[in-house]
């Protein structure tokens, strides 16, 4: 699962009283929390986890369609959901209508390219789905399959996938994805992933995809980060983002373990010897802002966004400087993760009994007061209507909220 001065959107004038702080890493600006309040939520209206019309159950990602549509990958539900600006469920894709019926599919990452056209990570189906403007299926891209680590990048598996969950797409759609499997990419007991780009190729019969053995040649992405899912792109920069979620104390001499955000060159798949999130001495991680899992990663502009998932936390950060900017959200009251438990008033908030439906954690969780259960997907756009808007999956309070972009952040 998600920017700093809208060089290629013009200068945006905000009006707003805001509290400036020092920090060890930064000097940062934040909103005064009385004046910035999310927009919206969706579903709209929600009943908390579950397989209705208006509910979702633990949602991955999201993605905001330029006339204000937001489409959701409902993972426990395995379908993908289309809401309206206001809130109103409009379309679901599932197994049945991507023609895979009968197939577990785990719709996961969400990714959109310049034409409109929607990229879907199917985990369950080892494929990205390629949906048309009007979402509707224009072709898979990659073939499932199983081999060990050492056979993935062979030239005859160029083309497999086993489990594909981070996604992004380039502007004219080449697909960058991440292939997770905890025991096929484990090396010394510690989890890694396969990584691929696949190049949209224009001919004659249409559009297809090709393995891009030329980005695959260093691997450096899979070098740098160990356990990843969140990618993001910045085209004006030439830069991909990669979020960390569980590095070793050796790398980096990361001896605190703090997540970071490794920057690649976009064209080449390079290293480009930069760490976001982190200070850095003499090559080693001396601090940071995050000790536990960046999920979700999206750019706008000269803005990346981060989210911090055990913090309940969206971290924004400057692109050329790499300093944080802001934050927002906190983390929710009523939650606790499935390998605790927290009972309050003899209800347990834990994600078991969430799903079981004894602790509908969603009326309890302020979403007003962005009090975030395990976030996950960001998705930062500018709309056809020329609002800048962020949306934040909610995970475990099963619903994304959206942000005012331009109330979030002052021209640097």
């Amino acid at each position: 699962m998600i920017h700093s001065k809208f060089k290629y959107l013009g200068l945006i004038v905000i009006s707003l009283s805001l509290i400036y702080i020092s920090c060890t890493a930064s000097n940062e600006v934040l909103i005064d929390k009385k004046q910035f309040q999310p927009l919206a939520y969706y579903p709209q209206p929600q009943n908390g986890y579950g397989s209705g019309s208006d509910q979702l159950a633990q949602p991955d990602d999201v993605e905001l369609l330029p006339d204000g549509r937001v489409l959701i990958t409902d993972v426990d539900n395995d379908r993908i959901q289309l809401f309206s600006e206001d809130g109103n469920l409009l379309k679901t894709i599932n197994a049945s209508t991507l023609g895979l019926e009968g197939t577990t599919v785990i719709p996961t990452g969400l990714a959109a390219d310049a034409k409109g056209f929607i990229y879907v990570s199917l985990e369950g189906a080892g494929c990205v789905a390629r949906l048309t403007p009007e979402l509707e299926l224009d072709q898979f891209i990659g073939t499932q399959g199983k081999v060990t680590a050492d056979q993935y990048y062979l030239p005859e598996n160029a083309n497999l996938l086993i489990s594909p969950q981070g996604l992004i797409v380039n502007a004219r759609g080449d697909v960058f994805v991440i292939d997770m499997s905890k025991k096929i990419f484990a090396t010394e007991n510690r989890r890694n992933f396969g990584f691929r780009k696949f190049k949209l190729v224009s001919g004659d019969s249409g559009v297809t995809y090709q393995y891009d053995t030329e980005y695959a040649e260093t691997q450096e992405v899979t070098k740098i980060m160990r356990k990843s899912e969140g990618l993001a792109i910045s085209e004006e920069h030439g830069l991909l983002f990669v979020a960390e979620e569980k590095p070793t104390d050796t790398q980096f001499g990361n001896s605190e373990k703090y997540r970071y955000i490794g920057v690649f060159d976009l064209e080449t798949g390079k290293y480009e010897n930069r760490l976001i999130g982190v200070e850095m001495s003499e090559g080693k991680i001396v601090s940071g802002y995050c000790d536990d899992s960046i999920e979700g990663l999206s750019v706008l502009g000269d803005y990346l966004f981060a989210v911090v998932e055990k913090d309940g936390r969206v971290d924004c950060y400057d692109i050329d400087s790499g300093k944080r900017l802001t934050h927002f959200g906190t983390e929710a009251p009523f939650y606790c993760d499935d390998e605790s438990d927290c009972i309050i008033e003899g209800v347990n908030y834990n994600e078991q009994n969430i799903i079981a439906g004894g602790a509908q954690i969603h009326l309890l969780n302020d979403w007003q007061k962005s009090e975030l259960a395990s976030p996950d997907g960001v998705c930062a756009k500018r709309l056809a209507s020329g609002k800048n808007v962020v949306a934040v999956v909610d995970q475990w309070n099963s619903r994304i909220l959206t942000y005012d972009m331009d109330a979030l952040l002052r021209n640097q």
